[in-house]
């Protein structure tokens, strides 16, 4: 029902939708299609959203983010979208817990077109990455020592010879778990494909989803070479300080001060990195203590980090460009 009022007492749409992380135009469009009503209109017309229209229209948004689509959950009540949203989220926080410290054990190889962002969402969820400019370096990396366990491949278009070295790389490399990310496929191809164990994942898939489906396959992921206790060189940093400093001042959904203490201690955390990595030099009798300090505080930014971009998830911050 459409309250009429003059003196308005809510959210207009271009607030709502900063609010929510939704394109205004994308809630004009759910209006007309009816999967969204805004329960306020002013005597000139103008739609305004409550606030249960809120909290509706962000458990709306949270459910995309998490693999829903609009037409599948536009007609369920409130209290059976928040039911969903708290079973998808308990999923997501289990998959969190229990399977990122076992991604950032592995190495992954990244094979993906100048200047695709398409599997960036999954690049900060391993310790090493190493990137590639096409099916076959990866392969001839491969063949010499490695210590690779997944391979993402980012195709696009219709490339014969590179669908083929796909093909005769998951079958030469059976120890390496492969996942394809493409468009178009012949069915014939994607019949062959599957019987080599290629994991395929048709595009477009949200960020969210990417991970979530890597975490699933870490059961089936070969582990035939556990990383060395030291490593040589750190996990290249996530964050610059600009984009830490952005954060830290940005104005989350929830009533919190997490992302402002989340930057500051990967700053001090990066900080006390460079400290130990220059007394590495000052004298051989501290070397090795202080080699241990610099590579456990390197894992330490990695896993807050890695915890920042979950919570930017799930307060609503737009991380800045590097």
């Amino acid at each position: 029902m459409i309250q009429e009022t003059d003196a308005p007492s809510g959210y207009k749409i271009g607030t709502a939708a900063k609010m929510a992380g939704i394109s205004p135009n994308t809630i004009r469009t759910w209006m007309r299609r009816d999967y969204f009503t805004a329960s306020i209109e002013t005597d000139s017309g103008e739609r305004i959203l409550s606030s249960d229209d809120l909290r509706r229209l962000i458990s709306l948004k949270s459910l995309i983010d998490l693999g829903d689509s609009i037409g599948q959950i536009a007609r369920l009540d409130t209290e059976t979208l928040q039911k969903r949203l708290a079973e998808l989220k308990s999923t997501s926080e289990s998959s969190y817990a229990n399977d990122i410290p076992s991604l950032t054990d592995l190495e992954a190889g990244f094979v993906t077109p100048t200047n695709s962002v398409r599997l960036s969402a999954a690049t900060p969820l391993f310790w090493n990455s190493k990137k590639f400019e096409s099916v076959e370096s990866l392969a001839e990396h491969a063949a010499g020592h490695h210590n690779i366990s997944i391979a993402l491949i980012d195709s696009q278009g219709p490339n014969p010879v590179e669908k083929a070295a796909i093909l005769d790389f998951a079958k030469k490399n059976p120890e390496i778990t492969v996942v394809l990310i493409f468009d178009f496929m012949p069915r014939a191809l994607l019949k062959d494909l599957a019987k080599a164990q290629v994991h395929l994942l048709r595009w477009p898939i949200n960020s969210i989803m990417l991970e979530r489906y890597l975490y699933s396959l870490m059961p089936s992921i070969s582990h035939p070479r556990a990383r060395a206790a030291m490593i040589n060189e750190p996990p290249p940093r996530l964050f610059s300080e600009r984009q830490l400093s952005e954060i830290a001042n940005s104005l989350p959904e929830l009533e919190c001060e997490c992302p402002r203490h989340v930057s500051s201690i990967i700053t001090s955390l990066g900080a006390f990195e460079d400290y130990s990595n220059q007394c590495l030099n000052a004298t051989d009798k501290d070397k090795e203590i202080h080699e241990y300090l610099y590579t456990e505080t390197a894992k330490a930014r990695r896993i807050m980090e890695l915890a920042l971009i979950r919570l930017c998830k799930e307060d609503g911050i737009d991380i800045p460009q590097s």
